[in-house]
């Protein structure tokens, strides 16, 4: 075997592209060498520290540069090939930078062990059997065990056969990554994810770690295939559960997500939604939790099926809902929901049970009506101060609709 201590290696910009503090190995064949083929046995490493960096205004990163140097980028007949029957890591780190973004540092993974089948590198593609592999991430996420099937190219990373664990969550499904060299410049709108989670138990405390706008302490059971960039993507056949039995199931689009500057947008068609305010809050992010009016928690516990579109200013539904205190089937429009003043509501009505308690509970959840309230609940005129029938809200609401007339104005109409 080769023991070797101290290996440096330097990019062009005179920077560090990798060290390793210890090696050993067998070469198992000498011959090919000199060809730029690099065939080792089982080999250990310990103390390895990589850095793979793009400089501002160039398109490569210095590990590219670096393979380059010995292959001319041909399948099948560049020069450079290094192939290791089996590797163990120890005490190791890996960078990615990027100066090109406005954040650089992409990744910066430390405390790395584990054990990788069938490295290689031909060419510009690395692939591996992870076996075993712990790291923690910059952010602060200790990932405790991966399994995959692992390849990076010019063109995708891919991370297949995945089984994560980390120290609050699991996922079990695979993980695609597309993109041309360019697109890392605008990660959030251009880089592809292909993710198929066939099974995932993810705890709200590590999303916070990448996407800071989940409650604390909360655990969220799921399987999707989620496609799309970051700023447009699609949960599609989402099954979601968390601990209060909470259930969201449904196609889901999000865009602008991650895009400060963007219009938020969301459209779901959904099976089934099953929560009460407090828990549905704490699922959502908070960009769409803190929206919703607190009033919301009188209606109890309330099951939902249909289509809802969603944005910042505006909402479009076409739903069913069942709640402790009636039904609903309706198409419902709003608009100016960021200014409560002047909201506008439009409603199709073709079923309502305990209509006027929960009329009265939608609308003082919409912040849109001035009616007066009695003990119990029940609407009245605030003229007469009498309870305003069924019959009579039916009316209103017709004169709502063929008039366009906003909630915010019903009490305006003689009884």
């Amino acid at each position: 075997g080769v023991k070797i201590k101290g290996i440096y290696a330097a990019d062009k910009h005179k920077d560090t592209l990798f060290y390793i503090n210890r090696l050993q190995t067998n070469i198992l064949d000498f011959k090919k060498l000199s060809n730029g083929k690099l065939i080792f046995g089982k080999t250990s490493i310990d103390g390895l520290n990589l850095k793979m960096k793009k400089y501002k205004g160039e398109d490569k990163t210095n590990l590219d540069e670096f393979i380059a140097a010995f292959d001319d980028g041909k399948p099948g007949t560049g020069k450079f090939l290094m192939k290791v029957a089996q590797m163990n890591v120890t005490s190791s780190r890996f960078r990615l930078i990027d100066e090109n973004l406005e954040h650089p540092k992409v990744l910066d993974f430390t405390k790395l062990n584990g054990q990788l089948d069938f490295f290689k590198i031909k060419g510009p593609v690395v692939t591996a059997d992870i076996k075993q592999l712990s790291l923690l991430d910059h952010r602060g996420l200790l990932v405790e065990n991966m399994v995959t099937n692992f390849t990076y190219s010019k063109e995708n990373i891919r991370l297949e056969k995945l089984n994560l664990k980390t120290k609050e969550s699991t996922l079990v499904g695979d993980v695609i990554l597309k993109y041309k060299p360019k697109d890392f410049s605008d990660f959030n709108n251009r880089v592809v994810f292909d993710v198929n989670m066939e099974k995932a138990s993810v705890s709200s405390n590590e999303l916070n770690y990448f996407y800071n706008e989940f409650g604390k302490n909360l655990r969220f059971y799921l399987s999707t295939h989620l496609t799309g960039t970051l700023n447009n993507f699609t949960t599609h056949d989402l099954r979601l559960l968390d601990t209060n039995d909470s259930e969201i199931i449904g196609t889901v689009n999000f865009k602008n997500l991650f895009n400060k500057k963007g219009a938020f947008y969301m459209k779901g068609n959904f099976d089934r939604v099953t929560s009460n305010y407090t828990n549905l809050k704490g699922i959502l992010p908070r960009v769409l939790g803190e929206s919703l009016p607190e009033t919301l928690h009188k209606l109890g516990r309330v099951d939902l099926v249909g289509d809802i579109e969603l944005t910042k200013t505006k909402i479009d539904a076409d739903i069913y809902l069942m709640s402790g205190l009636g039904e609903l089937n309706t198409q419902l429009a709003m608009t100016n929901i960021n200014n409560i003043n002047n909201a506008t509501i439009g409603i199709n009505h073709d079923k309502i049970n305990t209509i006027t308690r929960l009329l009265t509970i939608i609308s003082k959840t919409l912040f849109l009506s001035r009616l007066p309230t009695s003990s119990n609940g029940s609407l009245l005129n605030d003229k007469t101060g009498k309870s305003l029938t069924k019959s009579t809200i039916t009316g209103l609401l017709k004169k709502c609709e063929r008039f366009g007339t906003t909630l915010n104005r019903i009490h305006s109409f003689s009884a």
